[in-house]
């Protein structure tokens, strides 16, 4: 499985705010593990089995932001875009030829 991945994070901090921006590729052996369908899996729900091996599963970005509010608690923030190959697009299960996520969350420092 692999994950190839090259990033690029915005501004002096040391402390673990600021912002950084990803470019993600996936491998086809991680599209197999949410995309592909083996034999028990499609013998109990009578979808075809599929085995992904195209050798792309998709590109994406990720965007993320972290600001302290005070001394203990941060917020952060997170945009995702993924856009899947054709053949993880053609997959009895693949929903969209895509994924979007958008996520805010705080983080308590120890």
């Amino acid at each position: 499985m692999a994950l190839f991945g090259v990033g690029r994070r915005f501004g002096e901090q040391t402390e673990g705010t600021g912002s950084e921006v990803n470019f993600v590729l996936h491998d086809s052996d991680y599209a197999n593990k949410g995309f592909g369908i083996y034999a028990m899996q499609s013998a109990s729900s009578g979808l075809e089995e599929t085995n992904l091996s195209g050798g792309l599963r998709s590109v994406g970005i990720d965007y993320n932001y972290r600001k302290n509010i005070n001394s203990d608690w941060q917020i952060y923030g997170e945009a995702l875009f993924e856009y899947f190959s054709s053949e993880v697009r053609d997959s009895p299960i693949a929903r969209s030829d895509f994924e979007a996520e958008v996520g805010v969350g705080f983080i308590y420092k120890f």
